[in-house]
């Protein structure tokens, strides 16, 4: 699960991974074809939405997604082996692949790759411990307490301020499993992380089934955020960034996006009394 929350890496971060991660050694891309529209899509395991462990080729929502914007734009998708997301960075920032998908958008991102809107985000949760029987539903309640945010991840812009505002009282960690610890053991009142990552990461834990919940509180300051998919600028298909926004727009007209993510953005908390 450490590794889940790296598909959003913060601006800064991603630049330190830019200039600084070297190519590994690892199984060779797989080789482009002149003779047709070939885009080679950059991908990690990403649990609910694409699996990639112990298998050759990825399965999951994100992948039925791909391969239906590939038969409507009229190109063949292709995937590297699995491959870690800050290098899926670095080949997108060379254009030595075409695609990655589930990102959020940064001024960072947008600089190197197409970023094509095309599902909104599930706003962060703050994860309570089970038995705190406050009932947090406002901005101003979190002012009373000490938080717990996941250093690297790249939250909403309303996350964003909403967390410096409350720069004295948040402690950062390095893992989403860090957070819940320092939850669990009461260092902490609450944890602000992604809602699906952080329910799978309890849910999957050995002890912490019924130990946390979800505040009632909304963090998204009623500002919408989008998932995008990422067309690199330097890749010999970027023109057709145009027909891709196209078609992706006309996948979520017709339900199509919706149907395949309905359930990998559902999260339910095993357990947990509901706040």
């Amino acid at each position: 699960m450490a590794n889940l929350w790296q598909h959003y890496l913060t601006p800064a971060l991603l630049c330190s991974l830019l200039a600084a991660q070297p190519l590994a050694a690892e199984e060779p891309l797989p080789q482009r074809s002149a003779s047709q529209p070939q885009l080679l899509w950059c991908l990690d395991h990403f649990p609910r939405f694409h699996h990639y462990e112990e298998v050759n080729t990825p399965f999951g929502p994100s992948v039925d997604l791909m391969q239906e914007l590939a038969r409507r734009a009229g190109f063949s998708l292709v995937f590297t082996p699995r491959t870690a997301v800050s290098r899926c960075f670095r080949l997108m920032a060379e254009g030595k692949v075409d695609l990655m998908t589930n990102l959020k958008f940064s001024a960072e991102r947008d600089a190197i790759m197409h970023m094509l809107p095309y599902n909104q985000t599930v706003p962060e949760s703050l994860f309570l411990r089970a038995d705190d029987k406050r009932r947090i539903d406002s901005e101003a309640q979190l002012q009373q307490l000490t938080l717990v945010s996941i250093r690297g991840y790249l939250y909403s812009p309303a996350m964003m301020a909403l967390l410096a505002q409350k720069q004295r009282h948040v402690v950062e960690v390095d893992s989403i499993e860090s957070g819940l610890e320092m939850v669990f053991r009461q260092r902490v009142d609450g944890l602000v992380s992604p809602t699906v990552s952080t329910t799978d990461a309890i849910n999957n834990t050995a002890g912490y089934a019924h130990r946390f919940r979800r505040a009632a509180i909304d963090l998204s300051r009623g500002q919408a955020s989008y998932i995008h998919i990422g067309l690199s600028r330097l890749s010999p298909h970027a023109a057709l960034a145009g027909k891709l926004r196209d078609e992706l727009a006309a996948m979520i007209a017709d339900g199509t996006v919706a149907r395949l993510y309905a359930e990998p953005t559902q999260a339910p908390l095993a357990g947990a009394s509901k706040p």
